[in-house]
C-alpha cells in the first residue's frame, strides 16, 4: 500500500514539474513580442527602454516624431499609392518594362524621402533629447543592428554560392 502511494505521488510530483515547466516558457517566449523584449510597447518604448531615456526625455521625442507625423504619413500615403500602381501594372503576370521603371523610379524616389525624413528625426532628437551616454549607447545600437544586417546579408549570400 505505501509502495503504490509513493508512486502515485511521485507520478503527480512529476507531472505538477512537467507543467509548471512547461508553461513557464510559454509565458515567457510569448512576452518577447515578435522582435524581442521590448517591442510589444512599440519602438519609442524599445529605444527608451534602451537608452534609458527619462519620461521627459520620451515625451520630448514624441512630440519630435508628432511634429513630422504628417509629412511621414503623406509620404507613406505616396508610397502606398505606387506600390497599388504597381499592382495594377502587372495583373495577371503582366509586364511592360517602362510602365514598370517608372513606377519604381517614382517609388524610389518616395521612399528616398522617407529615409531623409527618418534621419532628419534621429538627428533632431540625437542633438535636442540625448545626452553623451545615451548619444554613445544610440551609436552602439545602430552598429548592432548594422552588423546583424551585415550577417543577414552574408548568410544570403553563402546560401547562392
Amino acid at each position: 500500500m505505501k509502495r503504490k502511494t509513493f508512486w502515485i505521488v511521485t507520478v503527480i510530483v512529476v507531472i505538477v514539474i512537467v507543467a509548471g515547466a512547461a508553461v513557464a516558457r510559454a509565458g515567457f517566449r510569448g512576452r518577447r513580442g515578435w522582435c524581442g523584449p521590448g517591442w510589444h510597447r512599440g519602438p519609442l518604448a524599445h529605444v527608451a527602454r534602451e537608452l534609458h531615456m527619462s519620461k521627459a526625455q520620451v515625451a520630448e521625442t514624441r512630440s519630435i516624431v508628432d511634429a513630422e507625423r504628417p509629412t511621414v504619413a503623406a509620404l507613406l500615403q505616396e508610397l502606398l499609392g505606387e506600390a497599388h500602381q504597381m499592382v495594377d501594372a502587372t495583373v495577371n503576370g503582366a509586364f511592360d518594362q517602362n510602365k514598370v521603371q517608372t513606377i519604381a523610379t517614382a517609388e524610389g524616389n518616395t521612399f528616398a524621402k522617407l529615409m531623409v525624413e527618418k534621419e532628419l528625426i534621429k538627428s533632431r532628437i540625437y542633438a535636442k533629447v540625448l545626452d553623451d551616454s545615451q548619444r554613445r549607447s544610440a551609436d552602439d545600437m545602430q552598429r548592432r543592428m548594422l552588423d546583424r544586417l551585415d550577417h543577414v546579408a552574408a548568410r544570403m549570400q553563402r546560401q547562392i554560392q
